[in-house]
């Protein structure tokens, strides 16, 4: 009698979860990645945010949103490990970047502070920047895990908007008095107010916190896998978010996004787009420094709801320019400033409070750990698996990245939203390595369909499907 051989089936309906399981093992690489615990993750962080980041507990420098950040740090290292031993780690740039940077800021608070100086605010800052970036790193870097945030942070901004609104009715900064309440902190007597109104921050540390917060979830949602008509709609919830604190910081940010994102669809066939796009902002930008007089006073003058309090941002660089001076490589940590008497004790500036407290060093790698979520360190070649969704999402976060550098002039972000800049510096460089990863490995398909659809995987997963095929 002759023996029929049975050919192995280019595509499986069926599998038993046994079988998944071992063809996950058996892909390209054993790593696969865990998008199901990034959703609970995301309630973690960012889902926290919704808490009042006045309210404090046990340690005036431990909010809700830091404490639920350090909670999730146990799953981070995790699986941040099984990354490195199961074969799904690309290295990226800011991989060493961010770290360094935070340990900079470290070793600058201890040689100023001694002992002292690492627990408090300032070392906090620097720990929750590289957790909230690895954290990111592993469960929102790829498309899946993304779309999990994504899921978590609508209803984040629905909760930030019904605060802010809150704020606007009530003529107070509700939210934030409710957490000093709670907080049994001392209450700030002083409410900034514009064109006769409120300007709300909801449970986010400042106004304009507030804004460029729902600028960034303007473009990550944009980009997201919503459906179109899901994304008009909580898009105009953002754009609300946006208008509430009347600030000009959040409006100006909104129509540069909207510049860029036009001009990138126009040239959506130019490879180089986004390196002419920039070349294109700094030529513009030194033209007209070196065509107007007073270049500072100009834009703030054309570009602020309010002249004079751009002005007093003038005054601020020029005074930090002279103590960064006095200590270019440490800085003056959270020493007071040399300034004039009637100038108060905060910067506004992310570039400048990062270079007066801990030198031109922590500045430097802040930068470039800014513009290196992008590029890859293979330790070998490795095969590239392009997916259009990935290109997408990494166009919106370099529009975020892009933001938030021009922001951080006239911005300081601390708190909730420095976390969430490590979250999204975070979620590009785990999209980048997605790039490298097999489409099973980071959970975009089943590793089943994938394994057998393109003849991957260990000669014991192919056997063991093989005979259950065929009988």
């Amino acid at each position: 009698m002759s023996t029929v051989t049975r050919r192995l089936p280019p595509a499986v309906t069926y599998v038993s979860p046994r079988l998944r399981r071992l063809a996950a093992r058996g892909t390209s690489a054993g790593y696969r990645a865990n998008s199901r615990l990034a959703y609970w993750i995301a309630w973690l962080f960012p889902g926290s945010l919704v808490a009042p980041s006045s309210l404090t507990i046990v340690v005036g420098a431990l909010t809700v949103p830091r404490i639920a950040l350090f909670l999730a740090s146990v799953w981070t290292f995790r699986e941040l490990w099984r990354k490195l031993t199961m074969g799904g780690y690309v290295p990226i740039a800011s991989d060493l970047l961010v770290p360094i940077t935070a340990i900079w800021m470290l070793v600058t608070l201890g040689i100023h502070e001694g002992a002292k100086g690492l627990v408090g605010y300032g070392a906090v800052a620097a720990i929750e920047f590289a957790l909230a970036y690895f954290l990111a790193r592993v469960f929102f870097g790829t498309p899946a895990g993304f779309q999990q945030m994504v899921r978590v942070l609508r209803f984040v901004a629905a909760i930030l908007v019904v605060t802010a609104f809150l704020d606007t009715i009530s003529g107070q900064h509700l939210i934030w008095t409710i957490g000093r309440i709670l907080s049994r902190a001392p209450l700030d007597d002083i409410i900034v107010k514009r064109f006769g109104l409120v300007r709300a921050q909801g449970s986010l540390e400042h106004p304009i916190l507030f804004g460029v917060f729902f600028v960034m979830c303007t473009l990550i949602i944009g980009h997201s896998a919503l459906r179109a008509i899901e994304k008009i709609g909580w898009i105009a919830v953002c754009v609300v978010g946006i208008l509430l604190p009347l600030s000009s910081a959040p409006v100006l940010s909104l129509l540069m996004s909207i510049a860029t994102i036009l001009f990138l669809r126009a040239f959506d066939r130019f490879p180089w787009r986004m390196l002419v796009l920039a070349a294109a902002a700094i030529f513009a930008l030194v033209t007209f420094f070196a065509l107007v007089d007073d270049p500072l006073t100009t834009l703030i003058q054309n570009l602020t709801y309010d002249p004079q309090t751009g002005l007093f941002r003038v005054l601020i660089w020029q005074w930090v320019g002279l103590n960064v001076e006095r200590a270019p490589w440490i800085g003056i940590g959270f020493a007071d400033w040399l300034r004039s008497e009637e100038m108060p004790s905060s910067i506004d500036s992310l570039y400048l409070i990062q270079t007066i407290r801990h030198g031109v060093p922590a500045l430097v790698l802040m930068v470039l750990s800014f513009l290196s979520t992008g590029v890859t360190m293979p330790l070998r070649p490795q095969r590239r698996y392009e997916s259009e969704r990935i290109t997408v999402l990494r166009q919106g976060l370099a529009i975020v990245i892009f933001i938030i550098v021009f922001n951080a002039f006239t911005v300081h972000f601390w708190g909730s939203t420095w976390a969430l800049l490590a979250i999204v510096l975070g979620a590009r460089a785990g999209l980048t390595e997605s790039i490298y990863l097999h489409p099973s490995t980071r959970d975009d398909e089943p590793p089943s369909s994938a394994l057998v659809g393109s003849g991957e995987g260990s000669p014991r997963v192919k056997r063991v499907l093989k005979r259950t095929m065929t009988g």
